[in-house]
């Protein structure tokens, strides 16, 4: 049981440092976002310089650039607060745990006092206290003494207190796990307005090629815009990792039988 126990607490804490890792990959990223405006911005002043249609198809072209942080900003900032709910569940789960390890060594305690005290015994590796529905069957159980009164209400008590608190370790987890899948979703809309800016930032270059040196005026615009898309990305599929081993580890705490 206290392996058990061990492990469960070892992978709460693990996913609630995935939720500190995420949290601050998710603010990073607002330089990035910043980033990229400033670019936009750069780059319809370059446009305007050159003052004929394809100046103005340029100036177009990086107006629509220019918009795109404003868009990912507040899905950024989704994805910032839902790793700080993400965090908060997890703490509570921790606290829950630390909790169900007292609830669980008091009522060890409490039938071994009983067992002690009774000719009829039960036995405890016949018991899986990690389970509340054998734990269900103790509070039933005829095996306390009628003459302890005090103790059998104890053992009951406590056996409820039990089930309390592994149903809402197993139901933070569930909520926890909704709120990795809206994280999930967060990224991939701002993985497409990256791709878009990414788009921009080629069409520039294609743009810009056709005028008498405007490639060369325009060339560290889109390299910059690349490399900034390239952050972007390389950021996301970090914290996208981090989510889906979060994720991972909740299904197994789920599934580990703890609630069953």
């Amino acid at each position: 049981m206290n392996n058990i126990l061990e492990k469960y607490t070892t992978d709460i804490e693990r996913v609630f440092n995935i939720g500190v890792e995420v949290l601050n990959g998710a603010r990073s990223m607002r330089r990035i976002s910043f980033e990229l405006k400033l670019l936009a911005i750069n780059g319809i002043i370059q446009a305007a310089k050159i003052g004929n249609n394809q100046g103005q198809s340029l100036i177009t072209l990086s107006g629509f650039l220019s918009d795109l942080p404003s868009q990912i900003a507040p899905e950024l900032n989704n994805l910032e607060q839902l790793t700080g709910v993400m965090a908060r569940e997890i703490t509570i789960s921790s606290i829950s745990v630390r909790r169900l390890t007292a609830y669980l060594l008091s009522l060890y305690k409490s039938i071994e006092k009983n067992n002690r005290e009774q000719g009829y015994k039960m036995s405890l590796n016949d018991v899986n206290l990690l389970k509340s529905k054998e734990i269900k069957e103790i509070i039933t159980s005829n095996a306390f003494s009628e003459e302890n009164r005090i103790l059998k209400e104890n053992i009951i008590q406590i056996s409820k207190n039990n089930i309390d608190v592994m149903n809402s370790i197993n139901d933070m987890f569930i909520a926890t796990q909704g709120t990795i899948n809206r994280a999930r979703q967060t990224i991939e809309r701002i993985k497409r307005n990256g791709f878009i800016a990414n788009y921009m930032g080629s069409y520039i270059s294609i743009e810009s090629s056709y005028l008498a040196g405007g490639r060369q005026k325009f060339s560290g615009l889109v390299n910059h815009i690349k490399d900034m898309y390239a952050m972007l990305i390389k950021n996301l599929e970090e914290i996208e990792e981090k989510i889906e081993e979060g994720d991972f580890l909740l299904k197994n705490l789920v599934k580990s039988g703890i609630n069953l």
